[in-house]
């Protein structure tokens, strides 16, 4: 597992019904700057915390064959073990496939060959760009006993996560009241880059290019309001995250960009929203500012920290900054290996989807099916996405309650203790705002919105 962080920002308060206010995103050539131009991404980056980068040949059709295979692939090989799956707070049901930079496991090539060649093409693409990106910034780093993007970038075990959204016929009341799919976070890792997701409706069984006329898709907080960036085919964004900050001194200090995502509730369930994203990461064997771990190590650590090992709690603590908790955000992070069982008359799919969705009803059904569970997915092959998420104020959990993490539900619940009358639960509780402009690092000042929201990757992302 490679985990990437996520900390939770409070922004001001929208609905899925409003219209967000459209954002610019600072968009440059990597291959045409001048010392203006690259003062002037820096400064993008400094004070907003996401960046365009343009002219990138062939970026269009890379861009689109992804999205495209991608989305075709997860439709029409619902039964992959490595396709996976997860409701989101509001109903949004998303599929998604988490790929470390070995590329596509071979189940997935072998069902899917055009994807596997897009993959390879636009993956290709993203390397390029991110490698020239960290030159820049390497270039024009002042600071001489800061540490080097551009190793990083190269040698990092990165993640590219493929997501695909759509709406249920029916959701539940209750879920449907969340106002974002994905709530406002901010990634620990170094940077998510991205393109503009593409929109797919599914008729009878083939998935057909729409455009979005929804209020859907990515929202920002820029200067503590949430507005919709203004995304284009032919660019290519990066989104700096916690990482850049916090886990070494890379002679800059980026701004981490909170962010969510929103799916409607009248969108037609046939629209398929098709989002790919990679985080960059550290080599495994570097050293991490903030927790003194190796990254390998450390995720490790955050792997036995959600299964409830609380002798990694310490260093869990030193991941988040003050007043925030790690969960995971994608259950794809404990990805086991499921086979039937002695008296099992299931199959090894059957077996390997029930037992890997946590939820009630399947597990339970995997249970009845008697399967066991033998190991985990080797080689990193699926990877999740973590999230630093506010502690629950005195109101939320009250004395004598005692905040305990759910990890099937992955949120935070208020539980008294058993000598008391009676247990006390808020399954979807309403966050606590972040800390004032004062209470926060310099760094942190113009990430600090206004009002109250959650949240993934997950990667994760958007």
């Amino acid at each position: 597992m490679r985990a990437v962080l996520s900390l939770i920002a409070t922004v001001t308060a929208a609905t899925k019904d409003d219209a967000y206010p459209s954002y610019k995103v600072h968009a440059f050539d990597l291959n045409d700057l001048n010392a203006a131009t690259q003062q002037s991404m820096v400064q993008a980056l400094d004070h907003h915390g996401i960046v365009a980068f343009q002219n990138i040949p062939n970026f269009p059709t890379l861009r689109r064959d992804y999205l495209q295979t991608a989305a075709e692939c997860s439709n029409k090989a619902k039964d992959l073990d490595l396709l996976m799956h997860k409701e989101l707070v509001d109903g949004t049901l998303r599929k998604t496939f988490s790929i470390n930079m070995n590329g596509l496991d071979k189940s997935i090539v072998d069902r899917c060959p055009e994807y596997a060649a897009a993959h390879d093409q636009y993956t290709k693409m993203v390397d390029g760009v991110t490698k020239t990106f960290a030159a820049v910034m390497d270039d024009i780093n002042p600071d001489f006993s800061s540490q080097l993007l551009s190793p990083v970038v190269v040698k990092g075990k990165h993640l590219d996560h493929f997501h695909a959204y759509s709406k249920p016929a029916d959701v539940d009341p209750k879920k449907a009241s969340a106002q974002l799919s994905l709530d406002i976070h901010a990634d620990a890792g170094l940077a998510i880059v991205f393109p503009k997701a593409n929109y797919f409706a599914n008729v009878d069984g083939k998935l057909v290019e729409v455009t979005d006329p929804f209020e859907t898709g990515l929202v920002i907080d820029i200067d503590g309001q949430l507005v919709k960036p203004d995304l284009d085919d032919d660019k290519l964004y990066l989104m700096a995250g916690e990482g850049l900050q916090s886990w070494a001194n890379w002679g800059h200090q980026f701004r981490p960009l909170p962010h969510g995502m929103v799916m409607p509730n009248d969108i037609d369930t046939s629209i398929v929203r098709a989002f790919v994203g990679r985080m960059l990461l550290l080599q495994g064997d570097m050293a991490m500012a903030n927790t003194g771990l190796r990254f390998e190590d450390y995720t490790k650590a955050t792997t036995r920290h959600l299964e409830g090992d609380v002798s990694v709690d310490s260093v869990m603590s030193l991941a988040c900054p003050p007043g925030r908790v790690l969960k995971a955000s994608d259950s794809s992070c404990t990805l086991g290996i499921w086979v039937p069982g002695p008296d099992s008359n299931a199959t090894k799919r059957q077996c390997m989807k029930l037992c890997n969705t946590h939820m009630d009803e399947e597990e339970e059904k995997c249970k009845e099916l008697k399967c066991v569970k033998t190991g985990d997915v080797p080689n990193g092959g699926v990877d999740c996405w973590m999230l630093c998420v506010a502690h629950l104020s005195p109101t939320q959990c009250p004395a004598p309650g005692v905040e305990t993490c759910n990890s099937k539900k992955q949120i935070l619940e208020c539980k008294v203790p058993r000598t008391t009358v009676a247990p006390i639960s808020s399954p979807t509780p309403e966050l606590t705002p972040l800390p004032t402009p004062e209470q926060l690092p310099v760094s942190s000042l113009d990430a600090t919105p206004s009002s109250t929201m959650e949240t993934a990757l997950h990667p994760g992302l958007e």
